[in-house]
């Protein structure tokens, strides 16, 4: 099912009883089962109606319990169960179990699993989703929906911002619909009373992300600057980045280039070029890789791949530290 077709759901009223919700985006997931719970229970009785079962360790015994019992004052009940793990491994003892008991489920309630993490090599364990209720994943958005939803959240303010101040802010900030909700909240403050946001405010206010700093130490490395590419790492360093999450995002970022120089060779666009990404990249995000891949020959980004897999072999073997290891790695980058 797809999003829209949920959204559809929530505003008749016609919900289903069961539901598998999954993906990266989890802001949106979140946003979905309020508007759900909203839309199904009566706010005087919600509390009462509403039940979460957060954990991995899941009690078969007590989400029968949730199942069996009837709402309290209102016609609905709902069922949110939060990262339980046991769809993405079938070979869980209480897997057949939970099969069985969700292949009945009363009328009156609305049943929702819910998981942030979850391999689509999987899916087959999702049969009974297929058979008895709805399968929704939720993908990043993009860059023109996030374009949209931003616009209607800072016009809901009262406050106008230009497309191309927006469209800034998503190349800060990533994709990440919980980092650009906070970013406008940001820009909400520092502008106050003014009802204007300008391309100074943005740049001013807005967070660069991890993910735009490696696209810039490229940049640095592909100009032989290594005073500037170790500024941008000390500057993720300084926020409080995971260093493993550093040398994961410049060893993938290689790999990327290395994925998109290859593919460039066949003259595809860059929205082809976008699909043979998991998840699919934005295509602003495709032509930047493509456009700093012509700063590197093959092998080197071959061998760099390599070595940058070697590196977090490393850390997790405990062979070296995990600032050494990115600094060692932005170094070895460096010497192209």
């Amino acid at each position: 099912m797809e999003i829209k077709d949920l959204d559809k759901q929530i505003q008749s009223g016609t919900l289903a009883n069961l539901y598998f919700f999954y993906g990266e985006e989890q802001f949106l997931l979140e946003n979905k089962v309020r508007s759900i719970k909203k839309a199904l229970l009566s706010p005087d009785f919600a509390d009462l109606n509403f039940v979460q079962l957060d954990d991995k360790k899941l009690s078969v015994t007590q989400l029968s319990d949730e199942l069996v019992s009837v709402p309290v004052m209102s016609d609905k009940k709902m069922v949110i169960v939060k990262n339980s793990g046991v769809f993405g491994n079938a070979k869980l003892s209480q897997y057949k179990t939970i099969c069985e008991l969700i292949s009945d489920i009363p009328e009156y309630l609305c049943v929702i699993f819910c998981e942030k993490e979850f391999d689509k090599k999987k899916e087959k364990n999702l049969e009974p989703f297929k058979k008895y209720g709805e399968i929704v994943r939720f993908d990043p958005l993009s860059p023109v929906q996030l374009e949209r939803w931003l616009d209607k959240l800072f016009s809901d303010k009262g406050k106008s911002i230009l497309p191309r101040d927006i469209g800034t802010m998503i190349k800060l900030s990533g994709q990440s619909m919980a980092t650009l909700f906070n970013e406008h909240q940001k820009l909400l403050n520092f502008v106050g009373d003014r009802t204007k946001i300008t391309a100074e405010d943005v740049t001013a206010v807005v967070s660069k992300s991890a993910d735009a700093r490696i696209f810039d130490v490229i940049d640095h490395i592909a100009s032989g600057k290594s005073q500037g590419a170790f500024d941008e790492l000390f500057a993720l360093r300084a926020s409080g980045e995971n260093p493993s999450t550093i040398l994961s995002l410049l060893s993938s970022r290689i790999g990327e280039l290395l994925m998109v120089k290859q593919l460039s060779y066949d003259k595809l666009s860059s929205d082809r070029i976008a699909s043979f990404f998991e998840p699919r990249r934005p295509t602003f995000v495709v032509n930047k890789l493509l456009d700093q891949a012509k700063n590197f020959d093959e092998k080197y980004l071959s061998d760099m791949t390599i070595l940058g897999a070697q590196y977090t072999a490393d850390v997790r073997s405990g062979k070296l530290d995990k600032w050494i290891a990115v600094e060692m790695y932005a170094a070895k980058l460096l010497e192209k």
